[in-house]
């Protein structure tokens, strides 16, 4: 057991309480809420501690549904001090889905979809892979790669994608590494890379991606197309646009992209203007569980599933009217916010399957192998399902 220091533990505990309940009360990651926390109880202004404190806390949000199991319904201040004790009760009796700290429905509804494979899916919960895909818009792979390396990042090269990396390994955090500051190279998880594979955009394309913001598809398909594909950019947040206007011109996008605040769902065109339309459509994020925690706990509230699954049809609906090809992607573990969807618009569509290398879609809802999903412990990236629709 460690024993708490009255001082210091007692910062730590209302760090940690307080993020939690930033992350409850508001729905935010748990980044928003680490920072917004920080600021109010100054957290150290270290680079070093600051990211030490990120991943404590990472750590505490990950376990939260795990020691209300335990514990049960208790305080937040109490529930930080158990966890910083690191000396938990027996939890031999306790369902595995406590165990895997995820909300019991959500374990159940992925035990029903994959059977036993389920478990391997969340034994690699913490076993997150980091990808940087190189920005040749900025610099060629050579001398990006050449810079990551001298900064000691030990890279491996992805087999399917030429311009992804695996990280194994690196000296500093990323975001303090050159070719990263640069935008030289960028952040970007395998699965959101293929969902832009499975556009296929060329050079002249015009191109609708109806959920843009904050742009790093959108970059990837620039950068794909030599910046030479029309592509216009909706979102809905006027924040997140400004944010994606900035990042495109330092990811060394010039004059390619389009963009207009709009909410996809009420688009006034009625012809098929663009040749291809992505939608990455807005979703509950169970497919990135792996990159924040927070969202464990945001899927306590399993209502949201049907919220967000009203918004992707009205999205597939105005995509149509408007395009001849159309990607459909979610960030998302879930048939409903997947297969179920492009289903439902099965009359209006032929579906192609998007990737032939990828696993496809649940059984139960794919039976033709028609979809492609990504899982994190079978392809080290995060759980997306993506689909291609050729409108008829």
């Amino acid at each position: 057991m460690r024993k708490l220091q009255k001082g210091r533990d007692k910062i730590l505990i209302d760090l940690l309480s307080n993020v939690l309940y930033e992350i409850e009360r508001y729905n935010i990651s748990i980044e928003k809420a680490f920072v917004k926390t920080c600021s109010l109880k100054r957290c150290s202004k270290d680079s070093e501690e600051r990211e030490r404190l990120f991943q404590l806390t990472k750590e505490f949000i990950k376990n939260v549904i795990r020691l209300r199991c335990i514990y049960g319904d208790i305080g937040r201040k109490n529930l930080a001090r158990i966890f910083l004790e690191g000396t938990w009760r027996d939890e031999s009796n306790i369902e595995p889905w406590c165990i895997y700290s995820v909300p019991k429905w959500f374990y159940e509804r992925l035990r029903e979809l994959l059977g036993e494979e389920a478990h391997d899916l969340f034994r690699s919960i913490d076993k997150r892979v980091i990808w940087l895909r190189i920005n040749i818009l900025k610099a060629s792979e050579e001398k990006i790669v050449r810079s990551l390396e001298e900064d000691g990042v030990i890279l491996e090269r992805d087999k399917d994608l030429w311009y992804l990396y695996k990280v194994i390994d690196s000296r500093k955090p990323l975001r303090e590494i050159k070719a990263v500051k640069d935008f030289m190279a960028i952040p970007q998880d395998k699965a959101s890379c293929l969902v832009v594979e499975a556009l296929r955009p060329e050079r002249n394309d015009k191109i609708l991606d109806m959920s843009a913001a904050p742009g790093i598809k959108t970059s990837l398909i620039a950068m794909l197309t030599e910046d030479q594909a029309k592509i216009y950019a909706l979102d809905i947040s006027k924040k997140r646009l400004y944010i994606m206007k900035e990042l495109l011109k330092k990811f060394g996008v010039k004059s390619s992209v389009d963009i207009t605040l709009a909410d996809g769902r009420y688009v006034p065109a009625r012809e098929k203007i663009f040749d291809k339309t992505l939608i990455d459509a807005p979703c509950s994020s169970s497919g990135a569980i792996w990159k924040d925690p927070s969202i464990r706990l945001s899927l306590l509230k399993k209502n949201k599933i049907d919220y967000y699954s009203n918004i992707q049809k009205d999205l597939v609906r105005e995509a149509i009217k408007m395009s001849r090809i159309i990607v459909y992607a979610t960030c998302s573990l879930l048939p409903e916010e997947g297969e179920l969807i492009v289903r439902s618009f099965k009359d209006q569509v032929v579906f192609e399957r998007p990737l032939k290398k990828f696993s496809t879609g649940y059984s139960k809802y794919d039976p033709e192998g028609l979809f492609n999903r990504t899982f994190p412990h079978k392809d080290e990236s995060e759980g997306f399902f993506i689909s291609k629709m050729i409108v008829i």
